[in-house]
């Protein structure tokens, strides 16, 4: 039996009320865990990914070819745009990170990402979540994790100009319909 890959939504994109809602489906997504006090965990893992661990909470580095996102002090996720990036960079952790004290799981199936975008994302997205956007994620290097009515997700925020919002959320794949749905009805009051 062959297993095959699906986007949990079926409409991959749906704009309304000038938001877009997307799914963007099939991100490679690794966790790395390591000690941050083990410098050669360190080392190793920004020579592999030829940038630093972000080690300031809820924050992310980003290049052309993935983010590493910060969720703990020892735990990062990292998502990558290019499967063969990912493949590379997984492969390299396994032969170059010590597995005694060291944890990498490509986790890429666990969840999908939703991302919105238009001038009233913030205003939509407050409606849900208690969480002070405009503070917390107050610039592009910043991400939470927080609960979006009952369900745990990661936000990440992609945008560097406020009239052109952008923001991920990381959500498991079983509430992705569910949060699809209460963002639709959220996007009501905002009629053109």
């Amino acid at each position: 039996m062959k297993l095959e890959r699906k986007a949990v939504l079926k409409e991959l994109k749906i704009e309304k009320n000038g938001i877009l809602i997307e799914e963007i489906p099939f991100i490679g997504k690794l966790n790395l865990r390591g000690n941050t006090k083990d410098k050669n965990f360190l080392s190793d893992a920004g020579s592999i990914l030829e940038t630093l661990l972000p080690i300031d909470p809820n924050t992310k580095v980003e290049n052309s070819k993935f983010q590493v996102i910060w969720l703990s002090p020892n735990e990062w996720l990292i998502t990558f745009i290019e499967n063969d990036i990912f493949v590379k960079i997984y492969n390299q952790f396994i032969e170059r990170l010590n597995s005694e004290k060291t944890s990498v799981t490509d986790i890429s199936e666990n969840k999908t990402v939703i991302r919105i975008e238009g001038k009233k994302s913030v205003d939509l997205l407050k409606k849900f979540m208690i969480l002070d956007i405009d503070k917390v994620l107050k610039d592009n290097s910043k991400v939470a994790q927080t609960i979006f009515v009952k369900i745990p997700i990661l936000i990440i925020r992609n945008h560097l100009d406020k009239e052109k919002q952008s923001y991920d959320i990381h959500v498991n794949r079983s509430h992705t319909n569910y949060l699809k749905a209460l963002l639709l009805d959220g996007c009501n009051q905002f009629i053109n």
